[in-house]
């Protein structure tokens, strides 16, 4: 399954020898709207949220929702008959109106499911104060040039026993030769060009107090199409993780 370079994130300041990953993400999906209208992006959600549904007992009447780095919405819309309310969060307005539009032409209405263009800081008042028994993430936290303080962020919104779901790219030692470079016109974009370890991610939920409860290292393929349909066009494909951190209940 083809996954076009059309995923994103929510980078935070200015980190990763100076680049501002927030803002290269922020112009780059500004300009790439339509590439969330390829199938392999909704193929590639039907599987993210099938992990997710595996290993979270998501119910319609009760679980609220964050979908960090929402993009257009296809993780929101896919776990919407499974959840009570998903607000969707992005830096890029573009896609929260496409994301918001698309809920509206299904008949969803706002209370539950509605997408905001919010570069959050993890502070008492946002998003009107609301916490979520559940915060999705899928196939952006190799943009954001902290992950520390996005996770921090993140735990900060979570209900005490809530969890946070991610997907996002293995890095594999054994893969690096096969691996080409990431084009330059994509380097202010992606913050971790080789993905993330085990035992690095772990930390990482560690340092926010959060206990990674489910780590599945190789939880589905993907692979990238960068230039599609340019000279220059190429691709890399590698592994997904998925995992589950839990904030503690008390």
């Amino acid at each position: 399954m083809a996954h076009h370079h059309n995923h994103h994130g929510q980078g935070q300041e200015h980190h990763g020898h100076g680049v501002d990953f927030a803002a290269g993400n922020k112009e780059h999906f500004s300009t790439h709207v339509s590439d969330f209208d390829k199938p392999s992006v909704t193929e590639l959600a039907i599987k993210v949220t099938k992990a997710m549904r595996e290993h979270f007992p998501f119910d319609k009447n009760s679980t609220t929702v964050m979908d960090f780095a929402c993009g257009a919405g296809h993780i929101s819309r896919e776990l919407g008959p499974y959840s009570k309310s998903i607000v969707g969060v992005d830096i890029v307005q573009g896609l929260v109106d496409v994301y918001n539009k698309r809920a509206t032409e299904k008949g969803i209405s706002p209370g539950e499911m509605h997408a905001v263009c919010a570069e959050l800081k993890g502070e008492e008042g946002e998003l009107d104060g609301r916490k979520f028994d559940v915060i999705t993430c899928s196939m952006a936290y190799h943009h954001f040039g902290s992950v520390e303080d996005i996770t921090k962020m993140l735990a900060f919104f979570l209900k005490p026993g809530g969890a946070l779901l991610i997907v996002d790219i293995l890095d594999k030692p054994e893969n690096a030769t096969e691996v080409p470079k990431i084009p330059e016109k994509y380097r202010h974009v992606i913050a971790h060009t080789s993905g993330f370890k085990e035992e690095q991610f772990r930390a990482v939920m560690q340092g926010a107090g959060l206990t990674t409860t489910v780590f599945i290292p190789e939880a589905m393929d993907f692979s990238f199409i960068f230039n599609e349909g340019e000279e220059n066009e190429g691709s890399v494909a590698g592994k997904l993780f998925f995992t589950k951190a839990v904030k503690p209940s008390a």
